[in-house]
């Protein structure tokens, strides 16, 4: 009888059940892959969102949505009485700020809704535009694919090559709420047509642009950083007297992977010293001159050190002549000598600023390729 009860119950339960309720297609469903925001003349939020048409019936693969409005909220707002269908904001890939905001404001007061709603995506990538957001939202992909899918694998893949970081919305809040760094952020902009990364932009503690970084320091940024996930590759022109060949053709390129950096930091007052030692093996890619590489091996090796000593010092110096960090060189000061950072603590911007820092490496050449 007890067995007959159990059944019973089961059954009764699974009567009950509502099943997967009402049927959603997605022809009915707006997922916004790309969200931008800029300032107009009168410094209002211009609001803009990309999501995808699936509709079979549609010429245009992606609708473009733009609005006004004093806040980001009050802009979401308009932008879901313009947009037909339940939208699903946990799919959002990307978020683009005009540099021109960033000029004129902090911009994590406008980023503030993102965070604050559990339906938002904060794994979406943070982009720079070097222009106007709305040249990007509108850039003609009928050749590319959908806008939101095109700028995610852009910035993937740059990133991926070297050329650029890889700033998702939690990772830009942690650099703001981080005393010992300043953010970095992937920049783009608009070339006849195609979406082009250009390089890095730096930020201010205060959330305002400081200055931006080509593609070559960007890669030199990630090794700063330690951040070798992928082999970093470099260009550098040589002295063309050193190797006996003509000024155009004195060019060198290389992959350095398995870098080793060891850090030591020191005081005097609230003067910080770092020093900087790098262990490079490097995979030579190009070689645009002549060179016994038996017998000039070793000069080659030490004329890359050389560019690479001098063009981090450069970046450093760049970096210092606006109070930024992008580097995370206040994380292992804090971590080594945690008295004396808590005097600094307060503007490390402009400690660093103030601060001597000194470069050495190390170059070997593991692979010259597959010929000589």
């Amino acid at each position: 009888m007890k067995k007959w009860q159990g059944i019973f119950l089961i059954w009764a339960a699974l009567v009950g059940l509502t099943g997967c309720g009402k049927a959603v297609f997605i022809e009915t469903q707006q997922f916004l892959f790309a969200e931008g925001i800029e300032l107009d003349d009168e410094n209002k939020v211009v609001a803009y969102t990309s999501s995808p048409v699936f509709s079979n019936i549609a010429k245009d693969r992606s609708k473009i949505t733009i609005t006004t409005a004093d806040t980001m909220r009050e802009a979401k707002k308009k932008l879901e009485a313009k947009i037909n269908g339940n939208i699903a904001p946990g799919k959002l890939q990307s978020i683009l700020i005009g540099k021109k905001m960033l000029q004129q404001t902090n911009v994590m007061p406008y980023l503030d809704v993102f965070f604050r709603d559990p339906k938002n995506e904060i794994n979406a990538n943070v982009i720079v535009v070097d222009g106007s957001v709305k040249d990007v939202m509108y850039t003609n992909m009928n050749d590319k694919g959908r806008l939101g899918a095109v700028i995610k694998q852009l910035i993937e893949s740059t990133y991926k090559s070297r050329i650029t970081v890889l700033t998702t919305l939690q990772k830009f809040h942690k650099q703001m709420s981080d005393t010992a760094m300043t953010p970095c952020i992937t920049e783009m902009r608009v070339e006849k047509n195609d979406l082009v990364i250009s390089g890095t932009t730096l930020l201010h503690k205060d959330g305002t642009y400081a200055t931006s970084l080509n593609k070559q320091e960007s890669s030199l940024m990630l090794l700063l950083q330690r951040n070798m996930n992928n082999p970093i590759p470099l260009t550098f022109h040589l002295s063309p007297e050193m190797f006996h060949t003509d000024e155009e053709m004195s060019y060198v390129s290389f992959n350095m992977k398995r870098v080793k950096v060891k850090f030591e930091t020191k005081f005097e007052g609230i003067h910080p010293t770092i020093d900087i030692q790098m262990k490079v093996p490097i995979d030579l890619t190009e070689r645009m001159f002549k060179l016994d590489m038996e017998k000039q091996r070793k000069l080659l090796e030490q004329a890359i050190e050389q560019e690479l000593e001098k063009e981090c010092q450069a970046l450093i110096k760049k970096a210092q002549k606006y109070q930024v960090d992008p580097f995370g060189f206040g994380i292992y000061v804090r971590a080594k000598d945690y008295k004396n950072w808590k005097k600094v603590e307060g503007d490390w911007g402009k400690a660093l600023s103030e601060a001597t820092v000194n470069i050495s490496s190390k170059i070997a050449i593991k692979s010259i390729g597959v010929s000589e």
